[in-house]
């Protein structure tokens, strides 16, 4: 009886400890938050990393060797992300890239030259033959064209191209990049000042990791907001198949009157107080013309005002 007793003690302990460890590894699956809750973070497999980070290497030995055709496996996607591997002597697939020792030395940048903008549309009209372009916003007074280039500037090395959390650095950071395409399993979940928060202030800000830098000090907060834009834009949007499908996404996030926006910041308590916080904590903040948050004029940057007018006439 006693030896029964003991087996099964030792059981119930081994049982308790096995749940304990699930739900130990339970918990950290569900490092992340949403308006508060535990979710799981969504990001990559090391396998799935592994092979981004091989496709980038690749691309950038053709790019070197002057040989146009696909990367990333979708065909012919290093010509719609900018690189433009493609002159007027070959196809979006085959042929002579402009670049290398072996090539004309001309790309494709050369042979576009018919209506060409003038103003600010003219940095436009490059990269929106490259990309997805929009014309509304599902941030009121944000603009995703422009959080667009912000976001192929300073995220794409971790987040990746199509925000798949498949950057070509990805697979050595710890925790994992985000899957910002994670729409209704996550992103749609996340209010817009978190994303801001998290963007501006960095994970730490947000109670993440500090593997997610602060912005802030490289961006105003209209580009931030611009980012979000893109970001909503760009809510469970899959991995493109076609040109078409990449050209032409469709998002699933569906704006919320009571969310926090460019346009209502001022009134919005829950935002000035994080801005206070976030505003302390960056590095390079000494008062006077070093605060940040404010507007500095120049570029394709407009005011939250302007950029609703903007929008509103379908640009």
């Amino acid at each position: 009886m006693k030896s029964y007793s003991k087996v099964f003690l030792q059981t119930l302990t081994m049982s308790i400890a096995v749940l304990l460890a699930s739900s130990q590894l339970f918990a950290a699956e569900k490092r992340c938050t949403a308006q508060g809750k535990k979710v799981e973070c969504p990001v990559q497999s090391d396998k799935a990393l592994l092979a981004a980070q091989e496709a980038y290497e690749k691309e950038a030995t053709d790019m070197a060797e002057g040989k146009a055709g696909s990367t990333y496996g979708i065909a012919p996607f290093d010509y719609l992300t900018g690189v433009g591997k493609r002159t007027e002597g070959t196809t979006l697939s085959e042929g002579d890239s402009g670049y290398g020792d072996s090539s004309t030395g001309r790309t494709e940048l050369w042979d576009r030259v018919a209506n060409a903008s003038e103003g600010e549309a003219i940095y436009n009209q490059w990269t929106n033959n490259w990309s997805p372009s929009f014309d509304e916003t599902l941030v009121a007074g944000a603009d995703p064209n422009e959080g667009k280039q912000w976001y192929y500037v300073y995220c794409i090395t971790c987040h990746g191209w199509t925000l798949q959390g498949d950057g070509p650095s990805a697979l050595a950071i710890d925790p994992k990049p985000r899957i910002l395409t994670a729409g209704n399993k996550y992103m749609n979940q996340k209010t817009n000042l978190e994303l801001f928060t998290a963007i501006k202030g960095g994970g730490e800000a947000v109670s993440l990791s500090s593997s997610m830098p602060a912005w802030g000090n490289f961006l105003m907060d209209q580009d931030i907001w611009n980012i979000v834009a893109w970001i909503r834009a760009m809510s469970d949007v899959g991995q493109p198949k076609s040109i078409e499908e990449y050209l032409n996404p469709k998002s699933s996030y569906q704006m919320s009157a009571s969310d926090v926006n460019p346009l209502n910041v001022k009134e919005n308590e829950d935002f000035l107080d994080a801005q206070e916080m976030m505003e302390i904590d960056l590095g390079g903040r000494g008062g006077g013309a070093l605060v940040g948050g404010g507007y500095v004029e120049g570029g394709l940057r407009k005011k939250p005002e302007d950029v609703a007018d903007k929008v509103g006439k379908k640009y």
